[in-house]
């Protein structure tokens, strides 16, 4: 019975290590996707606050698996089996077959079309049409955005489960430019609208001169994780123009919504 007992703590033990090795090493993997370039290697352990030995010894397997690459002056950044797996998720995702449905919208608008999906207490660009006008709003692939003050953020608050849960857990609602809603109040009433009118509007909140208008992506039986939005110059974008941008993401985000494999959240 106690090497029975034995037997079992240590298995659960290992069960825990593991979970833990697998923790840190999907750390020094995020670290590595979020950094605007090659990362050192003291600057991977002061990130990530791991020791040495455990970080030196991840980035070694994660080198040999090929997730990884290493350069002659031990700089690291993602590797060739990182591309591979992202671009398997993408084609799961459906993602290859929304881009040109972004890039039909984009067409139609003649501003950027992106797609956005929640990760915390922020959103994601993963899918960026550009505006072919001279004049236009940068937000590249992977840019990480605030929720209560862009239009993609405000419509994935306004259509979740529980958006007064969603409100309480924001904490301090920073201002970014004069227009910022700051008040949780002010932004409760306006995610009450948006889920009346199916849209979110974003004038200038997060950036001088930048408007947005963004949609819901609602996949059947997973809740609300993506947003599609059209996003140009205020001077293109005027408050005469908002119901028909309105309409455009709410179609688009509706056909975003039968090109990703139902029943998976992103």
């Amino acid at each position: 019975m106690a090497q029975r007992q034995a037997a079992v703590s240590g298995e659960r033990a290992d069960e825990v290590g593991g979970t833990r090795a697998i923790g840190r090493a999907l750390a020094v993997l995020g670290a590595l996707r979020d950094a605007k370039g090659e990362l050192g290697f003291t600057e991977i352990v002061n990130q990530l606050d791991l020791n040495a030995s455990t970080v030196h010894r991840i980035l070694r397997a994660l080198v040999n698996a090929g997730y990884v690459s290493k350069n002659p002056q031990e700089r690291y950044r993602l590797g060739r089996e990182a591309f591979l797996l992202g671009h398997a998720a993408e084609r799961g995702l459906g993602f290859d077959l929304v881009l040109p449905a972004l890039e039909r919208a984009a067409e139609a608008t003649g501003e950027s079309v992106n797609l956005v999906i929640r990760n915390g207490a922020e959103g994601v660009v993963v899918l960026r049409v550009e505006s072919k006008q001279r004049l236009r709003f940068a937000q590249p692939v992977g840019t990480r955005i605030p929720l209560h003050c862009t239009s993609t953020g405000k419509v994935l608050l306004a259509f979740s489960d529980d958006p007064k849960a969603e409100l309480a857990q924001l904490g301090r609602l920073s201002r970014e430019t004069p227009a910022t809603i700051t008040s949780k109040r002010e932004l409760a009433d306006e995610l009450t609208a948006i889920r009346s009118t199916g849209y979110a509007v974003n004038r200038a909140e997060r950036m001088p001169g930048v408007h947005g208008v963004a949609a819901p992506v609602r996949v059947a039986d997973v809740p609300v994780s993506a947003a599609v939005a059209v996003q140009g110059p205020d001077i293109r974008m005027p408050d005469e123009r908002i119901a028909e941008l309105g309409r455009i993401v709410v179609d688009l985000a509706a056909e975003v919504a039968t090109l990703i494999p139902a029943g998976w959240e992103m």
